[in-house]
């Protein structure tokens, strides 16, 4: 499932991209999808790319490293998307 690709017309940040792109470089979109999308509510490409998603992330070793992804994500961002705020550290925890 790695190099399943999302079509290139898709417009946004999913079109012509791999699942495996989007996970190690996209922290946001992972993010997104795994607090706010429901697995009933999803079909087709995007189930596939939510279940992807899951799977990666059952990892704990994968985990870790997204999470770090994250952190670094949020870092020099002035608005922080709500599901992404667990991310910001506290000045005092530099």
């Amino acid at each position: 499932m790695d190099s399943t690709r999302f079509p290139i017309e898709m417009a946004g940040e999913l079109g012509g991209h791999s699942f495996l792109e989007l996970f190690e470089k996209k922290p946001k979109i992972i993010e997104f999808v795994r607090k706010l999308w429901i697995e009933e509510k999803c079909s087709g490409m995007f189930l596939d790319f939510m279940k992807y998603c899951k799977m990666m992330l059952n990892n704990p070793m994968v985990k870790a490293e997204h999470e770090q992804r994250c952190y670094k994500y949020v870092t020099d961002l002035k608005s922080i998307p709500d599901y992404m705020k667990d991310y910001k550290l506290k000045d005092n925890e530099h």
